[in-house]
C-alpha cells in the first residue's frame, strides 16, 4: 500500500478512491420520479443511484429529470425504475482520475458509480475530476491533463433548426 502511495505520488496518477464521494444518495426503482427529484434537491446532488438492496441496478441524473419534463407533464407519477438508466458505466477504486476523465468525455457522463465487484462504494462526479485535472496541470504542466480536461469542459456542436 505504501509503494503504491510513492508511485502515485511520483507519477502524478490519482485514483478515483481519492476524490469520489462515498456518501450516496439513493432511492429504488419503484419509487416515483418525484421522490428522486426531492431526493436530489434535498441532498443538493446531481444524480441518485438506483438500488435494489445494496446491488446498483441504474442511474437517475438531472438530464432524465429535463427529458422527462420535455415528454409531458405527468412525469413526476412514473416510478425510476422505469426511466433510469440501466447501461451503466462504472469505474473501479483504483481506476486513474484520467481514466475517469476518458469515460466520461466518451460516453458524455457527467456522473460515474464506482464498483468494487457488485458493490457500490461511490460516486465521482465530473466537478471532482476537473478539479484534480486542473490542479495537475497547474502543478506539472501535464499535457494530457490539460487535453482531458479540455474534452470534458467542450459541448458537442449541434445545428440549430
Amino acid at each position: 500500500m505504501v509503494a503504491q502511495a510513492l508511485v502515485r505520488l511520483d507519477s502524478n496518477a490519482m485514483a478515483v478512491a481519492d476524490v469520489m464521494a462515498f456518501r450516496v444518495v439513493k432511492v429504488t426503482p419503484d419509487d416515483p420520479v418525484r421522490v428522486a427529484i426531492a431526493r436530489m434537491l434535498e441532498e443538493n446532488v446531481g444524480s441518485v443511484a438506483v438500488c435494489e438492496g445494496e446491488r446498483l441496478v441504474g442511474m437517475f441524473t438531472e438530464r432524465d429529470v429535463l427529458r422527462l419534463a420535455g415528454e409531458g407533464p405527468d412525469f413526476l407519477e412514473v416510478n425510476v425504475g422505469d426511466v433510469m438508466t440501466r447501461q451503466l458505466v462504472t469505474l473501479s477504486p483504483s481506476d486513474e482520475i484520467l481514466d475517469a476523465a476518458r469515460v466520461m468525455s466518451k460516453h458524455r457522463i457527467r456522473h460515474l458509480p464506482v464498483l468494487e465487484g457488485e458493490n457500490l462504494l461511490g460516486v465521482v462526479g465530473m466537478r471532482e475530476v476537473v478539479r484534480v485535472l486542473v490542479e495537475r496541470l497547474w502543478q506539472t504542466h501535464d499535457p494530457e491533463a490539460r487535453e482531458r480536461a479540455r474534452e470534458l469542459l467542450s459541448r458537442p456542436s449541434s445545428t440549430l433548426s
